[in-house]
């Protein structure tokens, strides 16, 4: 899991945004991040330019370019958002949704961690092919109505954002959440 020192969980819920402290290396981590999504945007949109479409060499590339600029542009919209809360509303009381939230760990084999009245942490083993074990993390905020809730993962040299499961994510603990 990656390291949230001095976790404020009231600030955090009130700004709807993680609130803690950052050591150089995740400074370091997001500004690597934006870098290697910025030079692969630029680098797209300088062959795209280059691109002859009389050629039946370069269509591929005509299609090629623009989808990676959209999947650099949606990871680096990723990254950036990273922080930030989003919010689900439910309509049973506080305990029977962190119930709920405690079965959904357990259900998909997640550890379980920093339980606490605001906040529960669900870890997922990532297997990224090194020896080192890392993790994807749902922190998962509860108010009176309503859930705040992020995904962060980690990683052995970058720590790239979450692309696609926060939408499953997003999906499953919405459904489960409104079931009565």
């Amino acid at each position: 899991m990656r390291m949230l020192r001095n976790l404020d969980i009231n600030k955090s819920i009130e700004s709807r945004k993680l609130i803690f402290e950052e050591n150089w290396s995740d400074k370091f981590d997001n500004f690597t991040n934006y870098l290697i999504f910025i030079a692969l945007i630029n680098s797209s949109v300088l062959c795209l330019k280059e691109i002859n479409l009389l050629s039946s060499n370069d269509r591929v590339g005509y299609y090629l370019f623009p989808l990676v600029i959209v999947f650099c542009l949606y990871g680096f919209y990723c990254k950036f958002s990273e922080k930030h809360l989003k919010e689900i509303k439910f309509y049973i009381h506080k305990e029977e949704a962190k119930q709920k939230i405690l079965e959904y760990g357990k259900k998909y084999n997640y550890r379980i961690s920093k339980i606490s009245d605001n906040l529960v942490f669900l870890n997922e083993s990532i297997n990224n092919f090194s020896s080192r074990n890392h993790e994807k993390t749902i922190l998962v905020f509860f108010k009176s109505d309503s859930i705040l809730y992020t995904i962060i993962k980690e990683g052995y040299r970058l720590n790239a954002p979450v692309l696609f499961s926060q939408h499953f994510t997003r999906r499953d603990l919405k459904k489960m959440l409104q079931k009565k």
